[in-house]
């Protein structure tokens, strides 16, 4: 198929375990820069972040932050109306703990090791990380989900959503508000690919032409993911390896 844009996630999506670039997924990158495409990360990562992985990608400069909370174009960034300071999400998420019965930990709250041990980074990549302006990644316990989910309703101001590694409380943006300012800037063009592996990318992909969900490394795509974009693709791998796979497919389709 003709493709204008690409629009991905990043962790567990184009990325691997410790926001590595694998050689399929930078190869196949190459092809799109040929092809000039433009690789658009919307990413639940930091602004720091995400402006360190778009100098790596060198295809665009353009991109997303902290699930929909803002986008960095060449001319700039701009940030959501309906972002919230981070500073003022800390009550929320307490008040979030308190509903649901359950006891949450900040990510800033936690040991560097520890952080390391869930995401892979490399120490010095760390500070990014929890460099948050507009959101709050946490951990929950195991099977708090449907708890959190329904206390997360009278919540007035704030959404929650779960991304590969963690719960993110923010304002009442996601990434399909990311396309809107791309679209809005002139920055992202149709016919839009779009690759995600968690729930929280369900609100882009279904803005998508094309929408290809990627199988965790445990086996399988996420149910809840797979409920909410009926009728995507799947590619054949997780990660980097079926990021490119399923972007070789979808390109021979043009030809």
């Amino acid at each position: 198929m003709r493709i204008g844009c690409v629009l991905t996630d990043l962790d567990g999506t184009l990325l691997e375990h410790g926001g590595v670039l694998g050689a399929e997924a930078r190869a196949a990158i190459s092809r799109l820069r040929g092809l000039g495409v433009p690789v658009v990360p919307l990413t639940s990562k930091t602004e720091t972040e995400l402006r360190a992985l778009l100098a790596e990608l060198d295809s665009g400069g353009i991109g997303s932050f902290e699930n929909g909370a803002g986008i960095v174009t060449p001319s700039g960034a701009v940030v959501s109306e309906k972002a919230v300071p981070a500073d003022r999400l800390s009550d929320r998420l307490d008040e979030l703990a308190r509903s649901a019965g359950v006891p949450l930990t900040p990510a800033a709250a936690l040991p560097v090791a520890e952080i390391r041990r869930i995401t892979g980074l490399p120490e010095e990549k760390v500070p990014a990380m929890l460099a948050r302006g507009f959101g709050l990644p946490f951990l929950a316990p195991e099977g708090a989900g449907p708890a959190l989910e329904a206390a997360a309703r009278g919540l007035s101001g704030a959404r929650l959503t779960r991304g590969g590694q963690f719960w993110h409380l923010s304002g009442e943006h996601g990434k399909e508000d990311a396309v809107e300012l791309l679209v809005r800037s002139g920055a992202a063009a149709r016919p839009f690919a779009g690759l995600g592996d968690a729930p929280n990318d369900a609100g882009f992909l279904a803005l998508c032409d094309a929408a290809v969900l990627l199988p965790r490394a445990a086996g399988g795509v996420d149910p809840a993911l797979a409920a909410a974009v009926p009728g995507a693709r799947v590619a054949p791998f997780p990660t980097g390896r079926g990021w490119a796979a399923a972007l070789d497919r979808l390109l021979a389709e043009d030809e």
